[in-house]
């Protein structure tokens, strides 16, 4: 089973004037309450520290004119986070982030999606990259949703160790969405013994990847072309193992250690991209200290990939790529690979079985070896097969 999508150009990127900041932070105002006091205060004064060179949501609503990134809390433990986060160096340059406080998540179930969906919405559509601390994965289904104006094909990259497809959980909603918009999800760190074999034969049927824990930890380096082609990331804490992260609900002896998790968070920053991220699954009623400051240091770690972003995806026949072109014996296709003369990664051109377009999606040297030896990347053949 497919999925067909058709790929456009024209998202929904705005450019702003003074007055247009100026209304957008108006609009955003009536959806968030400010950080409290307590938590933002003792680092004010600091020149060195993130607390002291963030644009906070204290007294009044930041101006985002001359901010790329946006902080925003949803609950537990947002709070917490923002105590381990202000106490961190920065180390940004001039980088703008602008911390707007946390969301009213005030009503029932519709109202709380609502939320979410149209204030990250409203700051995806001015150009800003958006990352949400919570603990509710029922706000998923709101947040992907916050995505249906960008008028393009969204592949999400979802770090958990399950794959949740019951009736009414946020990826079964996200999946029988229409019209859909969604391309693609690539699933990390999962746990073969939480997924069962039905789930996996709909994951095999959808075309989606299914990347396990022990895959991704005996070659890390092989995640970053993953986030690099995602457009935003859904991180589940329970990935991680009980020993780093003792305050999840899943409270499993295996995971993700802690530095992959950071490891992670700085791939999803370099990704030309990623444009937003939403950390959950803490539990309220046990809260952690460590859990607080490994995902404080996550987002850092975030901060410092999008600072070194390299901006260079492919562009046809561009002369800051080089081009190799491999057909395979065993089955006909031709596939075209480019190389980024700046930052030496790989890219793999996907054609369009209907139309002429083609788009490309990040891979690594490996999948150009996997060709030299004419066998088919398995990503390439994925993404193929999800656009029939």
């Amino acid at each position: 089973m497919g999925m067909r999508v058709v790929f456009c150009t024209c998202a929904r990127i705005a450019t702003y004037g003074t007055q247009q900041w100026g209304e957008l932070a108006g609009m955003l105002d009536a959806f968030f309450e400010p950080v409290d006091k307590s938590v933002w205060a003792p680092f004010r004064n600091s020149d060195t520290l993130l607390g002291g060179k963030i644009h906070i949501h204290g007294n009044s609503f930041p101006k985002l004119k001359n901010c790329k990134v946006a902080l925003v809390g949803a609950g537990y433990p947002a709070d917490e986070v923002r105590r381990k986060l202000y106490s961190l160096s920065w180390r940004f340059d001039n980088l703008g982030v602008a911390d707007l406080g946390n969301l009213k998540l005030n009503g029932d179930a519709n109202s709380r999606q609502f939320a979410m969906s149209e204030a990250i919405g409203e700051l995806l559509a001015a150009g800003m990259k958006v990352l949400i601390i919570g603990h509710d994965p029922l706000l998923l289904y709101g947040y992907y949703k916050a995505y249906r104006q960008t008028k393009e094909p969204v592949e999400v990259v979802k770090v958990s160790p399950d794959v949740d497809l019951d009736e009414g959980t946020p990826l079964r909603q996200i999946l029988v969405e229409k019209p859909s918009y969604l391309f693609n999800i690539d699933f990390l760190a999962t746990q073969s013994y939480y997924i069962n074999n039905q789930t996996a034969s709909v994951l095999d049927k959808m075309y989606f990847e299914n990347h396990r824990l022990g895959e991704i930890r005996a070659s890390m380096e092989e995640t970053e072309p993953i986030l690099r082609s995602a457009h935003l990331l859904m991180f589940d804490m329970n990935a991680c193992r009980y020993a780093d992260v003792p305050g999840t609900m899943l409270q499993s002896p295996n995971g993700l250690y802690a530095e992959e998790a950071a490891r992670l968070a700085r791939y999803a920053g370099v990704s030309n991209t990623l444009s937003s991220a939403y950390f959950y699954g803490l539990n309220p009623e046990n809260p952690q200290s460590a859990d607080h400051v490994l995902l404080s240091q996550m987002i850092w770690y975030f901060l410092d990939g999008f600072c070194a972003r390299f901006n260079d995806h492919p562009v046809h026949n561009h002369e800051d790529f080089l081009i190799y072109r491999n057909r395979l014996s065993s089955t006909g296709h031709e596939i075209i690979f480019y190389k980024s003369r700046k930052s030496n990664r790989w890219w793999m051109e996907i054609p369009h079985p209907y139309d002429k377009k083609t788009f490309f999606i990040g891979c690594s040297f490996r999948d150009y070896e996997t060709v030299c030896n004419d066998e088919m990347p398995d990503r390439w053949w994925r993404a193929y097969q999800r656009l029939m």
